[in-house]
């Protein structure tokens, strides 16, 4: 029942927040403009990530969930992001403060995963950030995404008997930004929120990997949307000689929206139920021994790359 609560009161706190910080993205001049590869039309506050953060913040402290260098690393990548959203930090700068990040994220985790551990942080932190901040080009998609992901960990860590307050969390802030981004957007998460977003989720799968490879393997299958589409597009722009970061409108979900769905929020509702299907494989996945887990992966890795090769994503 107190996790509930915990839903209830992140749920709150997130809608107050990021409503808040709508007029002080205004003041603060964090607002994203029509451009090019962008699909809005008016002028958007993009700070939204700012209220998630501070749910996150609040909540994690309050229980206990999150700390010490976890914390510490999770205020320097929120601090990027905003810095990022209001200024355009140039690339270098924004993966050497994701690195110091992973670093925080790596210590928080030494006792239990030692220098694996650190490496993991170092890892895992930039490639969750930036798998995620790229997805994030459609109201909904990386929230959503990722809230969807982080309720399947929940579950995940439940049936084990683990402890989930931190993925309950992130599910309520990220619900609570959805309140004011879906299906019309009053407010964008911008980078603050959606490489924020991403350290929290690669804090839970190294969470999961404190309690062995096999719990890791599924939290990863639950996660691997984004993951997944950031792969698709570096194949996609090294096969067509452009720059691997330069962005496009030619992601899966993109293409999927171009060719058959031909409305974003539609399209971001076909996307969810793949997370979902992925967070499913995934719960599969943590109650089977390595011999079945294993090929169900590689499974749904290929289905995965031959609907982007089938979109003209790859």
């Amino acid at each position: 029942m107190l996790d509930w609560w915990l839903l209830l009161f992140t749920v709150v706190s997130a809608v107050a927040l990021v409503g808040w910080s709508i007029p002080l993205a205004r003041v603060l001049g964090i607002v994203d403009k029509p451009g090019e590869i962008k699909i809005h039309s008016l002028p958007t506050p993009r700070f939204g990530g700012m209220g998630i953060v501070a749910t996150i913040a609040i909540w994690g402290l309050y229980t206990g969930s999150l700390s010490g260098w976890a914390l510490l690393g999770l205020l320097i990548i929120a601090t990027t992001g905003t810095l990022d959203d209001r200024y355009n930090l140039s690339p270098k700068t924004r993966l050497a403060a994701e690195l110091v990040a992973g670093v925080a994220l790596g210590l928080h985790f030494w006792s239990e995963l030692g220098w694996l551990g650190l490496a993991m942080g170092i890892v895992l932190v930039p490639v969750m950030a930036n798998a995620v901040n790229l997805i994030d080009g459609m109201n909904g998609l990386a929230s959503g995404n990722a809230m969807i992901s982080a309720a399947g960990l929940a579950v995940m860590l439940w049936a084990l008997q683990l402890e989930a307050m931190l993925a309950i969390i992130v599910v309520g802030s990220l619900v609570g930004f959805l309140v004011w981004n879906y299906p019309k957007a009053r407010t964008f998460m911008g980078d603050c929120g959606s490489l924020s977003t991403g350290y929290m989720l690669a804090m839970l799968l190294m969470f999961s990997a404190t309690h062995g490879w096999i719990t890791f393997l599924a939290a990863g299958v639950m996660v691997s949307f984004p993951l997944y589409d950031m792969a698709a597009g570096i194949i996609r722009r090294w096969r067509r000689g452009k720059p691997i970061f330069d962005g496009d409108r030619d992601h899966t979900y993109d293409r999927l929206d171009q060719l058959y769905v031909r409305n974003p929020t539609r399209t971001v509702l076909v996307v969810w139920a793949v997370t979902a299907l992925l967070v499913k494989v995934g719960l599969i996945v943590s109650n089977a021994v390595l011999l079945v887990g294993a090929p169900l992966i590689l499974l749904v890795v290929a289905v995965l790359f031959w609907s982007a090769y089938r979109l003209g994503a790859l």
